[in-house]
């Protein structure tokens, strides 16, 4: 192979790629069945099963750490969805403190007959909820779906032979922060599993096959993305990297939606819509198909918004459609801000964090345009210490 006929390499069509290629998933697509309905538990169970039979999926060690470390969090997420609920539940017994005057009225005995229906049916809902939230916290000692995950994994379970150790994995990931080089780059440097996905990656790079990553993670380091935010495909970089390290093999990057339609073209309409839902993720709750946001989530895409808005490059490259091409810097501002006491500070915040992140690249906006951006981050900083969301992590 020439060495550069890696940057001209086109990758095959997936519904031809599909045919050979190993499929690895990663931990958003086990980790979101806590989200989906029992249908399309089952569908995706059962093909992973076909899968592990036939050995063709892989499942890294990187992938099943993170599963096991978040798996509880999704649970106790479900169990906090129902006990809201339940404190949410409230009897009604005001009628003859709010129109005692209408007492002898037809009207008002017949609300009085549905009231008391009410407050029975609300008994009856409540203990449901009860026993739907014992169900939950059973998954703690007998959890049908990991027994599954784990049958699969007996077959799929994948740690590349002579793999490098997390030592070793941490100092390439760190490396490739630097230089900016995908995936991973995007996540928080701060964060517990930063080099999760370069460690998926590294393992992903030793299969020497083509290679199918079902993956739910819709961030910039992964894929290219359209206006409304869907996956297009695969890096450029990656497929170069993929196609130079195997010796000419293809990598693609698919959605679960995308790849258990490909699978099973005749999947429901229920199974397509719970598969479309937003994959889990460490930063967002989802309770059915409604992502709730943190607030440090909410605060980190008002300062990352902040920051395209003051972009001169972003009508070149379209960034108002990605925002989250500023989330690493826009993490790193928020924790400063948090101790911030001044707009001086919030200057010199921003300064030196887009200088941390950039090198010594210098700013391409006049002074005047970085005091305005440091005014509009000052007022966020007001907004966040004000707020008792902000001071939440």
């Amino acid at each position: 192979m020439k060495d550069w006929e890696s940057f001209f390499h086109q990758p095959q069509p997936i519904n031809e790629l599909i045919k050979d290629a190993l499929i690895v998933v990663d931990t958003n697509v086990l980790l979101s069945a806590y989200q989906w309905r029992e249908v399309t538990v089952k569908e995706v169970l059962k093909t992973l099963r076909t899968l592990s039979d036939t050995d063709k999926l892989r499942i890294p060690r990187q992938v099943i750490v993170e599963f096991a470390k978040n798996r509880p969090g999704q649970i106790t997420q479900r169990i906090n969805d129902i006990e809201t609920l339940i404190s949410g539940l409230q009897e009604h017994n005001s009628l003859n403190k709010k129109v005692p005057i209408l007492e002898g009225k037809t009207t008002y005995k017949t609300s009085e007959e549905f009231q008391q229906k009410y407050n029975e049916s609300l008994k009856e809902y409540r203990k449901s909820l009860v026993a739907l939230r014992d169900d939950l916290k059973d998954l703690f000692q007998n959890d049908p779906y990991l027994k599954s995950i784990k049958k699969i994994l007996d077959k799929s379970f994948y740690v590349p032979a002579n793999s490098k150790t997390d030592e070793e994995l941490m100092k390439d990931a760190e490396k490739r922060f630097k230089e900016k080089l995908p995936p991973g780059y995007k996540d928080d440097p701060k964060e517990e599993n930063s080099a999760g996905d370069y460690i998926i990656w590294y393992n992903i790079l030793q299969l020497r096959s083509n290679v199918i990553f079902v993956s739910g993670d819709k961030k910039l380091d992964w894929v290219y993305k359209d206006k409304k935010g869907n996956p297009i495909s695969a890096r450029r970089e990656l497929i170069q990297e993929f196609y130079k390290e195997t010796g000419g093999k293809d990598f693609a990057h698919i959605s679960p939606k995308e790849f258990i339609t490909l699978i099973n073209p005749s999947v429901s309409s229920e199974v397509q819509e719970d598969l479309a839902t937003k994959a889990y993720n460490n930063n967002a709750e989802v309770s059915g198909t409604l992502v709730v946001r943190k607030p440090i989530q909410i605060y980190k895409h008002i300062i990352s918004e902040t920051l395209v808005k003051f972009d001169p490059m972003r009508i070149i490259f379209n960034l108002e459609e990605q925002i989250d091409e500023y989330d690493s810097e826009a993490q790193l501002i928020y924790d400063s801000l948090l101790k911030c006491k001044s707009h001086l500070q919030v200057y010199e915040i921003i300064k030196n964090v887009l200088k941390t992140q950039f090198g010594e690249v210098p700013i391409a906006i006049s002074e005047e345009k970085f005091q305005s951006l440091a005014d509009k981050i000052n007022l966020i900083r007001i907004r966040m210490q004000k707020s008792k969301f902000g001071l939440e992590n």
